[in-house]
């Protein structure tokens, strides 16, 4: 079975940046391709990706604070117009379709918008982890047990990168909890009566060509796909 990925075009070069095509290599080593869903028309992006087995929602700039109710502070980036309009709705026709997702980064922090909850616009304060300019693993995330998670992984924890100055704040409701850094940062959500709604902060496409447990986590998103 040709298994196909929805993934939202992260930005308007026609070129994959490094960044970008670390994704699809990962997607590919788990049997997958990728379909890049143009956003300009958000309906029609819904009905292109719906065509595809799975969405994956990567990483990218900050979400407008307005969906959760906030001001945006001077530490918040600039939102992308086009993600914001066009993500939340795809995301909801995937849930409604229940055909699997899988976010990253900026996906997680989406994932827990658009269901109710709400992000720190800026975690520096909290004096979490710097950024990792090497995307080298930098610090552990404890997974918690019982989860969709763990059993992916097969263990209780993990070596992360980090690239990231926004993380969940208050979960969304029928959301849980998967996985936490080992400074109270959420690194981990998944969506327990989905048919596969995971979301991670850190960035396994930059370790998953070296580590078995990061390229698991494209190789389960696959495998829900397929059934």
């Amino acid at each position: 079975m040709s298994v196909t990925i929805a993934m939202p075009r992260m930005s308007t070069d026609p070129e994959l940046t490094a960044a970008q095509a670390k994704y699809p290599e990962s997607l590919a080593r788990a049997g997958a391709d990728v379909c890049w869903v143009q956003l300009s028309d958000p309906e029609r992006a819904v009905q292109e990706a719906l065509t595809c087995d799975g969405l994956l929602l990567p990483g990218g700039g900050d979400m407008d604070p307005q969906f959760y109710g906030q001001k945006r502070i001077p530490a918040c980036g600039e939102p992308n117009l086009l993600r914001d309009a066009a993500e939340p709705p795809l995301l909801r026709a995937f849930l409604a379709a229940d055909k699997p997702v899988l976010g990253i980064c900026r996906g997680i922090q989406v994932m827990n918008v658009v269901l109710g909850g709400t992000l720190y616009q800026d975690i520096k304060p909290f004096a979490h982890v710097p950024h990792n300019d090497h995307w080298a693993k930098i610090h552990t995330v404890t997974v918690r047990r019982g989860t969709k998670l763990e059993q992916i992984l097969g263990q209780d924890t993990v070596l992360v990168n980090s690239q990231h100055h926004q993380a969940v704040d208050r979960i969304a409701p029928g959301l849980t909890l998967a996985a936490l850094s080992e400074d109270g940062i959420v690194e981990a959500i998944e969506k327990p009566d989905a048919k596969f709604c995971l979301g991670v902060q850190w960035h396994p496409e930059w370790l998953s060509a070296a580590d078995p447990a990061m390229q698991g986590l494209f190789d389960a998103f696959m495998a829900a796909c397929r059934h």
